[in-house]
Formats: C-alpha cells, sequence, structure tokens
C-alpha cells in the first residue's frame, strides 16, 4: 500500500513546508507521499494552514533534492527571501484526490482503506470497521475496531486480505487460525 496522507475528504497531503533554505528563499519541503518525484512536474502548489485552511497559490521555477536529507528544494516567482520562505512554515502542500498518482491494480490509498466495514469471507460475518493502518515496514497493518469496540490487528497480506471493493466500502478476509482471538 502506499500513502499520500489525506486531509480534507477533498484534498490529499503531499507535503509540508519545513522553513526556507539559504538567503533567496528557496523552500525546504518535506515530501508526504511515496512518490517524492511528483513535484517535478507540477506547475503550481497549493499552500493550507495546518488546520485545513486553504492559504495561498505559489508558482515554482525549479526543483531539487537535499541528498540523504529526504528533503526538496523548492524555488517560486513569489518567494524571493529567507524571511519570506520562513513564514511559511507549516504550510501543507495539497492535491486533490484526483491528482493523486495512479496506483497498480490491487494496491489502494489508505484513505480510501480507511472505513471499509470487514466481513469474513467465510461466514459472512462483520468483524468491524478499518479505524487505522499502520506502516510496519514489511506489511501493513488493518486496525479493526469490532462491533465489541475493541480494536484488532489483520495483517495486510494476501492470505489475509482476500477481496476489496471500494465501490461498496468492504473488505472480505480469511482469518488464518488464532488470528482473531
Amino acid at each position: 500500500m502506499k500513502t499520500e496522507r489525506g486531509a480534507s475528504p477533498q484534498m490529499v497531503s503531499i507535503g509540508r513546508i519545513c522553513g526556507g533554505h539559504g538567503l533567496n528563499g528557496e523552500l525546504r519541503i518535506l515530501p508526504l507521499t511515496d512518490f517524492p518525484e511528483r513535484f517535478l512536474g507540477m506547475d503550481r502548489l497549493r499552500l493550507f494552514h495546518p488546520d485545513g485552511k486553504e492559504w495561498r497559490e505559489l508558482s515554482p521555477t525549479g526543483f531539487r533534492f537535499l541528498e540523504g536529507k529526504g528533503l526538496l528544494l523548492v524555488t517560486t516567482e513569489e518567494v524571493v527571501d529567507r524571511t519570506s520562505a520562513d513564514l511559511l512554515k507549516g504550510a501543507l502542500v495539497k492535491v486533490t484526490a484526483e491528482e493523486r498518482i495512479p496506483l497498480p491494480e490491487g494496491r489502494y490509498w489508505i484513505d480510501d482503506i480507511l472505513g471499509l466495514a470487514v466481513m469474513d469471507e467465510a461466514t459472512g460475518e462483520n468483524l468491524g470497521v478499518i479505524e487505522e493502518v499502520l506502516q510496519t515496514g514489511s506489511n501493513d497493518c488493518y486496525m479493526v475496531r469490532t462491533p465489541e469496540r475493541k480494536l484488532k490487528a489483520l495483517p495486510a497480506i494476501r492470505e489475509v486480505i482476500r477481496k476489496v471493493d471500494l465501490e461498496a466500502r468492504t473488505m472480505e478476509v480469511s482469518l488464518m487460525e488464532g488470528l482473531w482471538d
């Protein structure tokens, strides 16, 4: 599963401004996406306050990656000095859900997985709703809130996740012995 961390239902956060770099208004952006190269083709950056309110739009003129730091450096037409760049610290760069990078078949955005009803493939029993996705490294883990209000974990592996239907907002799972106890 890939991530572009969600915010409001229609906008997705793909980066956060960490402040200025140098004296000429270059912005340091921390990518919040598995696809940081997506910035290279962007002709505008829509900035939002951390509380979700739209702030302003910038026109980028150059991008470069800060090697070893995981940061992107961006120059824009509007920001021309360090003071102006530092004033944007904390702003989120967002795109619409439609502007997200297309994923291969069988891969889903975290925002699309959250809230899915989890059903036992064998019995049809409602096991609960996905409340959180933990990214553990080897595979994601879906945290499911059961009807009894307990929080249980399901590994996001093929042996367990049998079918995802985003339109029906359901996920069918095969519970391996001892997994749900």
